[in-house]
C-alpha cells in the first residue's frame, strides 16, 4: 500500500493534529499519524495527491517530505518583522498596563495606543485570521480560532468606546464614560505580541530537538576516493555510485560515507556519533567502519560492504523516524481532551459572557472576562506535553548509540521492575580467556588475565608458542594471555582437530586432557584426579613437554567489564535480576556467583525462555530481556522490552525494541532505562503542568479573577515552557 510523508503547514496546536489524523482515518483503507512536534504526517492507503487534497479539506496545506527527511522550520523574514513589531508594541502596552494596574490616568494617549493596536492587528495577526479561516471553513476550530475572537473583540469594542467617547457614534455627542474610557488596547496588543513571542520561543526549543534527530539521520555525501582497476588507482567519485564490494581510500580527517571492512592500515575512528562514546576507538585490519564516523589519524583502505543507502546508519535514521511518528500510550488522555478542547472553551467564554450580563456587569466588563477564558485556554501546552519530551528523549537516546523502536517502548523501558539477562554474549564477552593455571598437582590459582604479574613457567611459554597460529577460541585465550611474554621458536606444529596440536622441537603437546595423557610416556604415573574436579564451568587444556605432563590450563568465557556496574545499578534502582541461560549449570552458576549471588536457571531451550518470561508477566512483573537479538528473538518477543546488543545486525534493528550500540552494552542497556525513567518524568511533569494550568486559569478567568492582558502573558509561556522543559533531555548525562 502507497505510504507518504506529508510536511504540514498551518499546524499550530494538539486540536489542529487531532483533527487532520481524524479527517485522514475516516477514509476507508487509510491509516495516519499526525507528529504535532514533526509537523509530520505519515499516510498509508493514499496516494500523494489526495493524501494533500484530504489535508486541504481539514483547512491546512501539505507537501510531500523524503521519508528520511526531517524539515526543520526556521523564522522568516517577516516572521522576524513581525516578530520586532512585537517585541516593540509590548514594551510600549507595558507602560499602560502599569499605569492601569497602579489605578491611574492613561499615559500613553488613545490615539495611539488605537494606531499600535491597528498595525497589530492587520501585520502580526494576519497569521492567526488566516489559520481561524482554515478551521472555520473546515467547520472545527483552533488555537487561532481562540486568539482571534478574543483579540478582535477586545479591540474592536475598544474602538467602539474610544468613538463613542469622542461623540463619533452618536448625534447626540460624546457620552459620559468617566475621565478615563475603559478600553482594552493594551489587551489585544499585549496578548498578540505575547502569542507571537510564544510561537517563536516554541519554534526554536522544538527546531533545536528535531536538530538533534536530523544530526543523526544525516550522512555526509562528501566525495569518495575509489578504486579503479582500469587506471590502477584512487580516483575521486560521488558516494551514491559506491555499492556492495567497491574499494576505497580514506584519508585522515575524512568523513566514512559508507558501511565498509578495513583491510589495509590503522586508525583512531571518531564514533561518538553512533555510539555516543566521546573517546576515539582505535581500528585495524579486519574491522568494520561505519556511515557517519570520522577517520582521525591513518591512511585505510576499506572494502565497502553496502550502499549508503543500506547502511547501518542509514537503518537508524529510519527507525528514529519510525519512532518519532508512534504515540507513547500516556498521550492517548491528552489527544482526546485536546479534540474537544477548543469548542469547549468557546463555550465556555459565551457562558462567562452571559452570565456576567445576568449578574448586573456592565457589557464592558462581561466581554472583558469572556475575553480572557478565550485567550488564557490554549491546548498548545497540553498537546505538546508528550511529543516534546518523547522526541527529545528518543533523540538523546540515538545521540548515544540506543535505538528506541516506538514511543510506547520507551515508556514501556520507564516502567520496567525486573530484567532478565542472557548469560553468553550478554553478561559474558563471548571470548575465552585464562581463568587458572595448575603445575604438577597443585591445587590451580585462579588468575585474571589483566592483572597476573606471576613469573612466567617455561612449560606455560612453549604452550603458547605452540599456539600461535592456531585459529582456535582456545589458542587465541592463551595467546592473549601470554601477550608481551618471552616465548620460545618452535617449529612444524601439527594441529589434531579435535585434540589439540603437537611443535616441536620438544615435542610441545597442547590439547584436551584425555588426549595428552594417551601421549605421555608414563600416563600411570600421574594423579588426575585431584585436578578433574577443579572448574567443572571451564575448559581444560593440559601441556606436556617430552612425553612428561607439565601443568593444566583452565579457560572460560569472560565478563564483559561492564557487568558488575550494570548489576549495581539495577540494584540502586530497585530492579530485579534474573540470568536465563542455555548453557550447563556449572557455567551459569559460576557468574551467578561472581556478579554477587545472582539467581539464574540454566539449560534453558529458547522455547523454555518464553515460556518463563510469559510466567513473569502473568505474575505482574515489568520485564525487559536482554539478549544477543537473534538467538534471544523469541524470548525478547515475550518480554515487555526487547534489548538487544548486537552491534546494529540487520535482525536486531528489526526485531528488538532497543538496539544497544556501545562499547559498554551492558551498562549503555541499564543508562537506557534510567533514560527513559527520565523521559517519562519529563512527559508526567509537563501534562500536570498543562493540566493544572487550564484547569486553575480558566476557572479565575471565567469568574472575572484574572485580566486579558495577565492570561495572555500566561498562555503565551505555557507552551514555551512545556517544551523547554521537554528539551532538557537533550542535555541528560548517565548516572555514575
Amino acid at each position: 500500500m502507497n505510504q507518504v510523508d506529508l510536511h504540514i503547514e498551518g499546524m499550530t496546536c494538539a486540536a489542529c493534529s487531532a483533527r487532520i489524523e481524524k479527517v485522514l482515518n475516516r477514509i476507508a483503507g487509510v491509516e495516519a499519524h499526525v507528529s504535532l512536534i514533526e509537523h509530520r504526517a505519515r499516510v498509508t492507503g493514499l496516494t500523494t495527491d489526495d493524501a494533500i487534497a484530504a489535508i486541504r479539506r481539514a483547512g491546512y496545506d501539505a507537501w510531500p517530505v523524503q521519508s528520511r527527511q526531517i524539515v526543520i522550520e526556521t523564522t522568516s523574514g517577516t516572521d522576524r518583522f513581525r516578530l520586532g513589531i512585537s517585541i516593540v508594541a509590548a514594551a510600549l502596552m507595558s507602560i499602560e498596563m502599569v499605569a492601569m494596574l497602579a489605578g491611574g490616568p492613561h499615559i500613553l494617549p488613545l490615539a495611539i495606543q488605537f494606531a499600535i493596536a491597528t498595525l497589530m492587528q492587520t501585520v502580526v495577526a494576519w497569521p492567526f485570521y488566516v489559520g481561524a479561516l482554515r478551521a472555520l471553513r473546515a467547520g472545527a476550530a483552533n488555537m487561532e480560532s481562540l486568539v482571534s475572537l478574543g483579540t478582535l473583540a477586545a479591540f474592536f469594542w475598544s474602538v467602539s468606546i474610544w468613538l463613542d467617547s469622542h461623540g463619533l457614534l452618536s448625534e447626540a455627542g460624546p457620552l459620559d464614560h468617566g475621565a478615563t474610557p475603559a478600553v482594552y488596547f493594551e489587551t489585544s496588543v499585549v496578548v498578540l505580541a505575547m502569542v507571537c513571542i510564544g510561537r517563536h520561543l516554541e519554534l526554536r526549543a522544538r527546531s533545536r530537538a528535531l536538530a538533534a534527530i536530523a544530526a543523526l539521520v544525516r550522512i555526509e555525501d562528501a566525495p569518495v576516493r575509489m578504486w579503479r582497476n582500469d587506471l590502477a588507482q584512487f580516483v575521486r567519485t560521488d558516494v551514491a555510485r559506491i555499492t556492495s564490494g567497491a574499494r576505497l581510500e580514506i584519508l585522515p580527517g575524512d568523513p566514512i560515507s559508507v558501511d565498509a571492512i578495513i583491510t589495509e592500515g590503522r586508525s583512531e575512528i571518531d564514533e561518538s556519533s553512533m555510539t555516543g562514546e566521546s573517546v576515539p576507538a582505535l581500528r585495524s585490519i579486519g574491522e568494520t567502519v561505519y556511515a557517519g564516523c570520522q577517520n582521525l589519524s591513518g591512511r585505510l583502505v576499506v572494502d565497502v560492504i553496502c550502499s549508503q543507502q543500506e547502511s547501518r546508519r542509514a537503518r537508524i535514521g529510519a527507525k528514529i523516524l519510525d519512532a518519532l511518528g508512534t504515540r507513547a500510550p500516556i498521550a492517548a488522555l491528552a489527544d482526546r481532551i485536546a479534540a474537544v478542547f477548543v469548542p469547549a472553551v468557546l463555550a465556555i467564554s459565551a457562558a462567562t459572557l452571559a452570565g456576567h450580563l445576568l449578574a448586573g456587569a456592565d457589557i464592558t466588563a462581561s466581554l472583558g472576562h469572556a475575553v480572557a477564558v478565550l485567550v488564557v485556554a490554549c491546548p498548545c501546552a497540553l498537546g505538546l506535553a508528550t511529543p516534546a519530551a518523547i522526541a527529545a528523549g528518543l533523540a538523546r537516546a540515538a545521540q548515544r548509540g540506543w535505538l528506541f523502536r516506538s514511543a510506547e517502548a520507551l515508556q514501556r523501558a520507564a516502567n520496567l521492575d525486573m530484567v532478565v539477562f542472557d548469560k553468553t554474549g550478554t553478561l559474558t564477552s563471548g571470548r575465552p580467556v585464562v581463568i587458572a593455571l595448575s603445575a604438577g598437582q597443585d591445587i590451580s590459582v585462579e588468575i585474571r588475565s589483566d592483572t597476573d604479574d606471576r613469573p612466567w613457567p617455561a612449560w606455560l611459554a612453549a604452550a603458547a608458542a605452540a599456539e600461535k597460529g592456531i585459529e582456535h577460541p582456545l589458542a587465541g585465550a592463551l595467546l592473549a594471555y601470554a601477550a608481551g611474554r618471552p616465548m620460545p621458536v618452535l617449529q612444524n606444529a601439527e594441529v589434531r582437530p579435535g585434540q589439540g596440536v603437537i611443535a616441536t622441537p620438544g615435542p610441545v603437546i597442547v590439547g584436551r586432557s584425555q588426549w595428552v595423557r594417551e601421549q605421555l610416556k608414563n600416563p600411570a604415573d600421574m594423579r588426575w584426579n585431584a585436578l578433574d574436579g577443579q572448574h567443572p564451568d571451564a575448559s581444560a587444556v593440559d601441556v606436556a613437554i617430552d612425553g612428561q605432563w607439565q601443568g593444566r590450563i583452565w579457560i572460560a568465557d569472560s565478563l564483559r567489564p561492564d557487568a558488575h556496574e550494570a548489576v549495581r545499578t539495577l540494584r540502586n534502582e530497585n530492579i530485579d535480576v534474573l540470568i536465563l541461560s542455555g548453557d550447563r549449570e556449572s557455567a551459569v552458576r559460576r557468574v551467578a556467583s561472581q556478579l554477587g549471588q545472582l539467581p539464574f536457571e540454566s539449560a534453558q531451550s529458547p522455547e523454555a525462555k518464553a515460556a518463563r518470561l510469559d510466567d513473569l508477566r502473568r505474575e505482574g512483573r515489568k520485564v525487559a530481556m536482554v539478549g544477543d537479538g537473534i538467538n534471544d528473538a523469541s524470548a525478547m518477543a515475550h518480554a515487555h522490552l526487547g534489548i538487544a546488543m548486537a552491534s546494529g545486525s540487520a535482525m536486531a534493528l528489526e526485531t528488538a525494541d532497543l538496539t544497544i550500540s556501545s562499547n559498554a552494552p551492558l551498562q549503555a542497556s541499564i543508562q537506557s532505562i534510567l533514560l527513559a525513567r527520565s523521559t517519562m518524568a519529563r512527559v508526567r511533569e509537563n501534562l500536570a503542568f498543562a493540566f493544572s494550568f487550564n484547569l486553575v486559569a480558566i476557572p479565575i478567568a471565567a469568574l472575572g479573577k484574572l485580566s486579558p492582558t495577565v492570561a495572555g502573558v500566561a498562555m503565551a509561556f505555557s507552551s514555551f515552557l512545556v517544551v523547554s522543559n521537554a528539551a532538557r533531555m537533550l542535555n541528560w548525562r548517565p548516572r555514575t
